[in-house]
């Protein structure tokens, strides 16, 4: 082999070690939704949550920088599908979206139901029957909007789709809708503000449980999953996790997450 060739297939051989390299390195694209107190942006203009931050932190570990934007989750989710290097959260995981992502979590271990104000949605059992006279509110693209499709709400009919989930409670207290789908981890400030409204929450039904994960594209490579997974878990074990959530999540969502590690790490 001539000198001249062996140096262009080394000048190669390292171009190509170079970009396999970088191609592992390369940062996320980190994408997540207005969803309170997980992830919204502050009053500076800066994405934060509890989640975010938890996120943040697995980032720090990890020795993986990268900005978390922070848009509707109908472009989000059509983002990380179109998208390598992609991690969106917190996605739920379904029987559908599960060869759409590689998946680490959960994060989130919780019930979700159907709720309404009190006067609206009376006191007759015959009234409660769904879907019967009312209007629901979701936002666009959720599997919760599905769980109420399965239900008998339509959109443009008797379901009103949003571009993000606290619009619905907004609507609801200008009692421009009905019912709304609430999270258990999200009930507490949701009475809240209708309380404050002058107003009562009552829940009509159970919907489901839920699972959300953080939602990776399918090129990311398994040992890089591998690895937030550990690091995920970790924080569950070490009080990472508990210290971030306590201030806004039920000691019974944390445990959830915690015995989940437990679990694992036997």
């Amino acid at each position: 082999m001539s000198p001249v060739l062996k140096t262009w297939l080394g000048l190669g051989l390292v171009f190509f070690s170079m970009q396999a390299v970088a191609s592992r390195t390369e940062p996320f694209r980190i994408l997540t939704e207005h969803n309170p107190p997980a992830e919204y942006v502050d009053d500076s203009g800066r994405v934060t949550g509890v989640t975010v931050e938890l996120v943040r932190l697995l980032q720090q570990r990890l020795k993986e920088p990268a900005d978390i934007e922070l848009m509707p989750w109908g472009r989000a989710l059509n983002i990380a599908r179109s998208s390598n290097n992609t991690m969106l959260f917190e996605t739920v995981r379904t029987p559908e979206r599960e060869p759409w992502f590689n998946w680490v979590g959960p994060i989130m271990l919780y019930n979700i139901s159907l709720y309404g104000l009190k006067h609206r949605i009376g006191d007759d059992p015959e009234d409660r029957v769904l879907p019967g006279k009312f209007v629901a509110c979701n936002y666009v693209n959720s599997i919760t909007a599905q769980n109420l499709a399965e239900l008998g709400f339509k959109d443009g009919k008797n379901l009103l789709l949003t571009s993000k989930s606290g619009d619905c409670l907004d609507m609801l207290l200008f009692e421009r809708i009905d019912l709304i789908a609430v999270t258990e981890y999200a009930l507490p400030e949701f009475r809240k503000r209708v309380a404050d409204a002058g107003y009562e929450l009552v829940e009509l039904k159970v919907l489901t449980k839920r699972k959300r994960y953080l939602a990776f594209s399918k090129d990311v490579p398994d040992e890089r999953i591998a690895k937030w997974q550990a690091a995920l878990e970790q924080s569950y074990l070490d009080g990472t996790m508990r210290s971030l959530y306590q201030p806004v999540y039920s000691d019974a969502l944390i445990s959830r997450l915690e015995q989940f590690a437990a679990a694992v790490k036997r």
